[in-house]
């Protein structure tokens, strides 16, 4: 009957309702799960849920009515830092990058030229001396002779190398951490080959250096700037062109800070400083940079007078198997390059001292 019909209506509505309620209760469920599993917590917050929700178990131990009560906490949702550290109860979270000490402005690298060798030494024939020179010749008689001492100079090729080493999980861990180390190692690289390129004593392994190679100063002035007029003029007296001047920042400070006798700021007419700092005499660029001594100058043809010659170029590589490195969890990271350094013309380069420092 149609009263059957109402009824039986009414009965399907009252169980769908149940269906959807409990279909609601458990989609509920199921989010406040996901919450839960995407929610990071200390490991102090999970020991006193782990306390809370055994209580009764460890107040029978207290009683004597059970031996041992224990609890197995989450660990999953402990973060790495947190594990590590059991303390706190903030999340740490890393920096992008690496802040690392500053690093040199100027290298001799960027002022010379640089190429490449196969082999392990570079040898070059050098013009030593010459005598003789052309004339004008008068019919029948003997033409000048020139004679050219040609000899034939060495230049070794010699390693320039570091390493340290880092934990695995430091190097998985930092953001960054790979980027800074290239970058670090290529820094340090850098400062020791500067210091060879500049002061080494030409001793194995040690390259010869500008400093030992160049002439000394023979100018007789006092005044920083006209000390180095006068280096300028040495150079070109010698047929090179000074190309640049290589000063410590101090130095460069000292010139800039020119003063008269009135105290007042007052350059020579041949110098010029631009907005930016950057300073030339006599339309040579002064590069300053912490390479070379305070107090010290050194101009030079740098373009003509010495070339860096490359056998290995500079990398950085990382590696596990390097002593117990694999056992150890360690990676070591090694910088190096072989290089040789042939100074074509000592005479290029005129090493002074200001005499600014006693």
């Amino acid at each position: 009957s149609i009263e059957a019909l109402k009824n039986e209506n009414a009965e399907l509505k009252s169980q769908i309702s149940v269906v959807k309620d409990e279909i609601e209760k458990l989609e509920a469920k199921s989010n406040r799960k996901t919450m839960n599993q995407n929610e990071v917590k200390s490991f102090n917050t999970l020991l006193a849920e782990g306390i809370e929700k055994n209580a009764d178990a460890i107040a029978k131990v207290g009683r004597h009515e059970a031996k041992n009560a224990g609890f197995v906490l989450d660990t999953k949702a402990i973060t790495m830092t947190e594990a590590a550290s059991l303390t706190g109860s903030i999340p740490r979270e890393y920096a992008n990058k690496v802040y690392e000490l500053p690093s040199r402005k100027v290298h001799l690298r960027s002022l010379l030229p640089v190429g490449s060798m196969s082999q392990g030494i570079f040898t070059f024939p050098y013009e030593s001396a010459d005598t003789g020179s052309v004339g004008n010749q008068t019919e029948g008689s003997t033409k000048s002779q020139l004679d050219f001492a040609i000899t034939m100079q060495d230049a070794p090729a010699q390693y320039i190398a570091g390493f340290l080493k880092i934990s695995r999980q430091m190097l998985d861990d930092v953001p960054g951490m790979t980027s800074f180390l290239q970058a670090r190692l290529l820094e340090q690289y850098l400062l020791q080959e500067d210091s060879q390129l500049l002061n080494g004593n030409g001793t194995s392994p040690n390259l010869r250096g500008l400093t030992v190679a160049a002439s000394a100063a023979t100018g007789a002035a006092t005044v920083d700037v006209e000390q180095l007029v006068q280096a300028i003029a040495q150079v070109e007296s010698s047929n090179y062109s000074a190309t640049g001047i290589l000063i410590n920042p101090t130095d460069w400070a000292a010139i800039v800070n020119t003063k008269n006798t009135n105290a007042a700021y007052s350059l020579p007419a041949s110098t010029v400083v631009t907005t930016d700092g950057s300073l030339s005499i006599a339309g040579i660029p002064c590069y300053k940079s912490t390479a070379i001594a305070a107090d010290k100058f050194l101009v030079g043809d740098w373009a003509m007078g010495a070339q860096i010659m490359q056998h290995t170029g500079i990398n950085v590589q990382f590696s596990e198997f390097d002593g117990t490195n694999f056992q150890q969890n360690l990676i070591t990271v090694r910088v190096e390059a072989r290089i040789a350094f042939p100074i074509y013309y000592g005479g290029a380069f005129v090493y002074g001292d200001f005499g600014n420092i006693a």
